[in-house]
């Protein structure tokens, strides 16, 4: 590792925010998480704070910009917006992110001020608590790539989430980075001189092993006990349609009775298997629901005769003081056709739903084909159907964990997540964004159902297990069980992002230690 300090700071940097990339569907190299940030610590190590910020946003510009290429496909595709215009759009939302790397960088560095073990300890508290705030913002807010992300797959790993949020997995993730840095600065003994090390490493080699010793001996703890609850726990079995309807082909008239088609037979082969809900995806309907007759009386119609009640996704329009809004909204009817409830979508895509700061981005007009900025929700719908009562989602609403807890705080015992991923295209990003589902599952130790327009499709169990899923553009349904949760809510559905205020907290804490000691 003495070769380290011959390597320019620029590459690791380079290196960690390849790294990055892979830990992410598609690639799912989730353990090189455990790694990914070392090359960065090393470059940022015994640097000038202008250098570390430096070295902090490239690595993020190399992360962000290449995990978010999908962005342009929407742009070009759907916006029509010039190639040259939608990658400097891309390079924009990669420099925002950036930003919050390297301002990790920095204040890492200038509050350890130098002292090894404060570095160690700020650097996992850091990184979390910018994490955290860069994901809450009420319009802005962008959970997307958040590092606990990239666990997905390690289910032993992901359940401490019903506590701590993903952000817990993501402060798990840099503390095992931070320590194993330490680790090969003592070996190397570049960081300092090697006469202060020997307690600081007797400490943070007991403290590691302790905490990831605990954090899996846990998660595989919690993990069977969840197996055990879904397979003990009555089951309910629902279907999903996905019609893959070409975003360009949605709202064109002349496909509209194509579309109902497609979505009518799919129904009619899903209620063969007697589910207890049929659902379609996010805006699965070319017109809008209670106000076009004929449309509303064809589904109507279809849900009399499977007699399953019907989920699905339509826009809405009504007046909203003297102003007249358009909605995202899901629909729930009874097998009568009868409608039960409705969710209006309460947190908007921006530039997708409407456009922020429209006045400066004259140049850019919404991606959707709907006239006019959305309106915005105003509660988290609890939708009761039989015995069980769900939540719905609406798009990336399911990246946000306060937001859809607030459902299963409420009583929500399973989610639906409708989404329309047509945008995306065959990219990362439906792959992405069901990874991110199952984080949410385990939060809340819910079951989720995913229905989505192209896909990808599914379920995931309340351990974050994601199966049954579907293939990008493809013409399918699907019906399985699934265990709702009539008992206690987790500790994150009922008091939420307490970890994450801990972890701020700490970090002024200790970084005022670092000061006076």
């Amino acid at each position: 590792m003495q070769s380290l300090k011959q390597i320019p700071s620029w590459i690791l940097s380079l290196f960690s925010g390849l790294f990055l990339v892979l830990i992410f569907p598609q690639y799912n190299l989730e353990f090189i998480a455990w790694f990914a940030l070392i090359p960065l610590l090393f470059a940022i190590q015994n640097q000038p704070l202008g250098t570390v910020a430096a070295r902090g946003f490239f690595a993020g510009m190399v992360f962000y910009f290449l995990s978010l290429n999908w962005i342009t496909n929407t742009l070009i595709n759907y916006g029509n917006i010039p190639t040259s215009l939608s990658f400097l759009i891309l390079g924009l939302l990669a420099a925002y992110l950036s930003f919050y790397v390297s301002l990790f960088c920095v204040l890492t560095v200038k509050w350890s001020r130098g002292k090894p073990l404060y570095f160690f300890l700020l650097a996992p508290l850091v990184w979390t608590s910018l994490e955290y705030l860069r994901s809450t913002h009420i319009t802005f807010g962008f959970s997307w790539m958040g590092l606990g992300y990239s666990q997905f797959q390690s289910l032993n790993i992901i359940q401490p989430a019903e506590f701590t949020g993903v952000y817990g997995i993501s402060a798990l993730i840099v503390f095992v980075n931070a320590a194993l840095h330490f680790f090969l600065n003592t070996w190397t003994c570049n960081f300092i001189s090697s006469d202060t090390y020997k307690k600081p490493n007797k400490l943070i080699g007991l403290t590691t092993l302790l905490v990831v010793g605990l954090w899996f001996g846990w998660g595989s703890w919690a993990l069977e006990i969840t197996k055990s609850r879904i397979e003990s726990s009555p089951n309910i079995r629902i279907a999903f349609a996905q019609g893959n309807i070409a975003q360009h082909l949605k709202w064109n008239k002349n496909y509209q009775q194509t579309t109902m088609k497609f979505y009518k037979d799919l129904t009619l082969k899903a209620a063969n298997e007697n589910p207890e809900l049929i659902i379609w995806p996010e805006a699965a309907i070319p017109f809008y629901y209670s106000l076009d007759p004929n449309g509303t009386k064809f589904i109507q119609d279809l849900a009399r005769t499977v007699d399953i009640p019907l989920l699905f996704g339509s826009p809405y329009k009504k007046n909203v003081d003297g102003k007249l809004l358009d909605y995202n909204r899901a629909f729930l009817i009874s097998s009568q056709g009868e409608t039960i409830d409705v969710y209006d979508k309460m947190h908007l895509v921006p530039f997708g739903e409407f456009v922020p700061f429209r006045q400066a981005l004259f140049f850019i007009d919404k991606l959707v084909e709907i006239i006019g900025d959305f309106g915005l929700g105003k509660r988290a719908t609890v939708f009761k159907l039989n015995s069980n009562k769900f939540g719905v989602l609406i798009c990336y609403e399911i990246i946000f964990p306060d937001l859809v807890r607030q459902s299963v705080k409420n009583g929500a015992e399973y989610l639906v997540n409708i989404t329309n991923d047509a945008w995306f295209g065959k990219t990362a990003a439906s792959y992405q964004q069901i990874s991110m589902a199952a984080l949410r599952a385990v939060e809340n130790r819910i079951p989720i159902i995913r229905a989505a327009n192209t896909g990808i499709s599914g379920f995931i169990d309340a351990t974050g297990k994601i199966r049954n899923t579907t293939q990008l553009f493809t013409r399918e349904f699907s019906v399985s069980d699934i265990a709702p949760n009539t008992g206690p809510r987790t500790f994150y559905s009922k008091f939420g992002d307490i970890f994450s205020y801990l972890c701020l907290l700490l970090t002024v804490t200790i970084a005022l230690l670092a000061y006076r000691s």
